[in-house]
């Protein structure tokens, strides 16, 4: 069993056993993920014991920063920058990974975790450490059944489970609801973890469910990230033939999975375009990753002006430090055979005009 849900209460497990079907080759792995799910079921209790009223009972402190933008767009990178300022509070891969038993835990599991985390993504090579910033989607897939990254461990269920919580969420309340209350508890952690700190919040689902955080935090503030479609959906394609065989309860075929990123790109980013009008003016800074790259700090420094997230001369020495201390991170670099080039222009075509990105030719590349 691939690590990223095994923390994942026992009821909820089940019902998602109960509601896609295991292939028999993974039998096993289903397993050993009813049998640790059930082995750590006492520790989980006694977290609602102890801590159960005390999350009921947390309120958030200030609007959320919502950081948006699809999978492979540079949200990353972003969400470690605005890391670097301490007035924020984020959802760190030690909540996601271990969120059911996070508060009662926190004190010994980092140490017997700390050794099992490897040092870098394996798609992309960034850096990762438990207290890191990771994403909140991550934490849901160990809190409720309600997440629409489930879909890593059944991916026959693709797309219509990821669609449902993601750019279908709303449409059906009692979805809805269930999400919400998986998702409150995670920002709820995150905020006593944290020690009370605001906290910046990166999922790229979330750039689809703009009307949700409207309606959940009519106060929000809201970051966009885009890319060049064309690197963003050859990376999209490498994390998931890196990230999925490790956890796939199911058979697949690769064909579906690259289908299924078309489909995702295209229902998501409509939905952001459609949606983004709700955000009231200055509550949104749309970027383009390349001039973050390029120009890191005069981008920080608009959004910062712009959010109004406070003074940005006090955290510019952060940023800096920050930005040296990655010295030259090698990114990954892709081809960009004729099929692919097709596959973006074909079904990707409203985004050049959206995002201001140059249509290529087959035979290309993007700089």
């Amino acid at each position: 069993m691939g690590s990223m849900s095994q923390f994942l209460p026992i009821s909820a497990v089940r019902r998602l056993l109960k509601q896609h079907e295991v292939d028999p080759r993974y039998a096993k792995r289903a397993r050993r993920w009813v049998i640790f799910s059930t082995l750590i079921e006492p520790l989980r209790w006694a977290e609602q014991l102890r801590y159960g009223r005390r999350i009921r009972k947390t309120e958030l402190n200030g609007a959320p920063v919502f950081l948006l933008g699809f999978g492979r767009s540079g949200t990353t990178h972003l969400h470690n920058l605005f890391h670097q300022d301490p007035q924020f509070g984020v959802v760190t891969n030690y909540q996601a990974s271990m969120h059911p038993i996070a508060l009662i835990g926190r004190n010994w599991l980092p140490k017997l975790f700390a050794s099992k985390l490897p040092s870098k993504r394996p798609m992309d090579n960034v850096a990762i450490s438990l207290e890191g910033p990771q994403e909140e989607e991550m934490a849901m897939i160990n809190a409720t059944n309600h997440a629409p990254l489930h879909v890593m461990n059944f991916p026959k269920a693709i797309p219509e489970l990821y669609d449902r919580y993601v750019s279908g969420l709303g449409e059906n309340p009692k979805d809805l609801e269930d999400w919400k209350r998986g998702y409150m508890e995670v920002l709820k952690k995150a905020t006593i973890l944290s020690g009370g700190k605001r906290l910046v919040l990166k999922t790229p689902p979330n750039t689809a469910r703009v009307k949700v955080l409207l309606d959940m935090f009519p106060d929000a503030r809201f970051v966009n990230i885009v890319r060049n479609p064309y690197p963003v959906y050859q990376s999209m394609r490498n994390m998931y033939r890196k990230t999925l065989p490790g956890a796939v309860l199911q058979e697949f075929a690769w064909d579906d999975i690259d289908a299924w990123i078309i489909h995702a790109y295209q229902v998501q980013m409509r939905k952001y375009l459609d949606e983004r009008s709700l955000i009231p003016p200055g509550r949104l800074v749309e970027i383009r990753y390349e001039d973050l790259d390029a120009r890191p700090m005069a981008k920080l420094e608009e959004t910062y002006k712009t959010l109004e997230l406070g003074d940005f001369e006090v955290v510019r020495p952060v940023f800096n430090r920050y930005l040296e201390s990655l010295g030259s991170y090698e990114k990954n670099r892709f081809e960009f055979p004729a099929e692919i080039v097709n596959a973006v222009n074909d079904s990707w075509d409203f985004a050049f005009e959206a995002f201001g990105y140059e249509r290529l030719q087959p035979g290309q590349s993007p700089d």
